[in-house]
């Protein structure tokens, strides 16, 4: 007794993402027998995210605990199922169609997201642009790094290992060998000079930020000196000047090499020689001189603390575009699909990464078990519905597919490779059927 899930009743179904305020004519094949079965009690039902019917009445309880939602006129003419909706607003929508025998309602259900023209034109990816091999303290070789990567649901990837940039490219030249789709950037961790005080990632720079920064005949110092004594000027204590120095000549070069460079983990130690001060990460946070900040590494609790700086900080105009990532090292304990980030973008270069980050067109997502998204509420509201109905229901396991067979042909077997070609084909083929791209 109850509602019974009927799925994929129904065909010709439009593709999930609409444009606003467009008036969709639903034309669809009945493939469930049921629904002409039990034709005499078929209704189709629809309700939007702001609990809102069509005439823009809200949709309520009824005394009897019934859900007043929108019944949606309809015809039924032999197997095809007919009616219309207009879809207002940015929002995500609810179309239930039902039959009733006896106290069973047999229901199939469909969710659209109706978007305005800027979001209309581009599609989503995601990705972890923080991770660890051999090549510094992770547990997996940097040649197979990306391809764990792709196995945990990322269409874009970095290698980040700790003051070396030899790793990344060992992973971007496996990546190439295989006609994958998957987007691999170089990069790089970067930190404070010789304590390592602040970590700063350098995302797709032309070349390494460390061994810049590690050259006696660098400018590094100078440049660091510069800042440093800026601040010592309007009183900043010592030690917050020498570091803060050296953290905006680290970012100021990555910007020159073309990379992006993000704040990595705020607070993420305590107690150890990798701890910065609060009173340093204040002036980080709000000089601001980073392209985005890092909200990740959720396995470790004190990542709250970079949560609630986050908080404060907007409220005082702090306006940074959010990296979600994993740290990843391969370690038991992490999680490798659950920390990432999700670009609104037309593509999953790193071109097109970069831009989107810059202009806040992303989101950053995290958790232990569940997952949740930050960033703009335009924005995650739109994420929390592609998480769910395109991520985690069809772009996700045909990721997970492909990265086990990268897996097996990065060890010489290459039987896997047309497989690998024809999943790359049909990601491409859901991307653009899910987005409306099929013109």
């Amino acid at each position: 007794m109850g509602i019974v899930a009927c799925p994929d009743s129904f065909a010709n179904m439009p593709c999930p993402i609409q444009k606003v305020d467009s008036r969709i004519k639903f034309v669809l094949e009945v493939k469930n027998e049921i629904f002409l079965q039990y034709a005499d009690t078929l209704c189709v039902k629809y309700i939007r995210d702001d609990w809102r019917m069509a005439d823009d009445r809200v949709a309520y309880l009824t005394p009897g605990g019934e859900h007043l939602w929108q019944n949606v006129p309809f015809t039924l003419s032999g197997n095809t199922l007919s009616f219309e909706l207009e879809f207002k607003g940015e929002y995500e929508h609810w179309i239930g169609i039902r039959a009733k025998n006896g106290n069973d309602t047999y229901q199939d259900e469909y969710f659209f997201y109706t978007l305005e023209d800027d979001l209309l034109r581009l599609d989503a990816y995601k990705g972890n642009v923080h991770s660890h091999s051999t090549g510094s303290d992770g547990l997996f070789p940097p040649e197979k790094m990306p391809f764990y990567m792709r196995k945990a649901g990322f269409d874009f990837t970095a290698v980040t290992d700790h003051k070396t940039f030899d790793p990344t490219w060992k992973a971007v030249e496996s990546s190439e060998r295989f006609d994958s789709g998957l987007h691999v950037y170089c990069g790089e961790e970067a930190e404070s000079y010789g304590v390592g005080i602040n970590h700063i990632l350098s995302i797709g720079s032309a070349s390494s930020i460390s061994k810049w920064e590690y050259d006696p005949e660098s400018d590094f110092a100078q440049r660091a000196e510069k800042v440093e004594q800026e601040l010592l000027a309007q009183g900043i204590p010592a030690h917050e000047a020498k570091y803060a120095g050296q953290f905006e000549a680290i970012t100021s070069r990555i910007k020159e090499e073309g990379g992006l460079s993000v704040f990595c983990h705020p607070y993420w130690k305590q107690n150890s020689r990798y701890a910065s001060t609060t009173l340093l990460t204040d002036i980080l946070m709000k000089r601001g001189n980073f392209d985005a900040l890092e909200l990740g590494n959720f396995n470790v609790p004190r990542m709250a603390l970079c949560n609630a700086k986050v908080m404060e900080a907007m409220q005082e105009g702090f306006a940074k575009p959010f990296i979600g990532s994993s740290d990843y090292h391969g370690r038991p304990s992490q999680k490798a699909d659950k920390d990432y980030t999700v670009i609104f973008s037309n593509g999953a270069d790193f071109a097109s990464f970069r831009e989107a980050v810059l202009d806040s067109r992303c989101v950053a997502v995290g958790g232990c078990d569940d997952e949740f998204p930050f960033g703009s509420f335009r924005l995650v509201k739109y994420a929390l519905f592609l998480m769910e109905h395109y991520f985690k229901k069809i772009h996700d396991p045909l990721c997970a597919e492909q990265g086990e067979l990268l897996l097996h042909a990065s060890d010489g077997e290459e039987g896997v490779l047309p497989q690998i070609i024809a999943i790359k084909e049909k990601l491409e083929e859901e991307r653009k059927r899910f987005f409306g791209r099929n013109g």
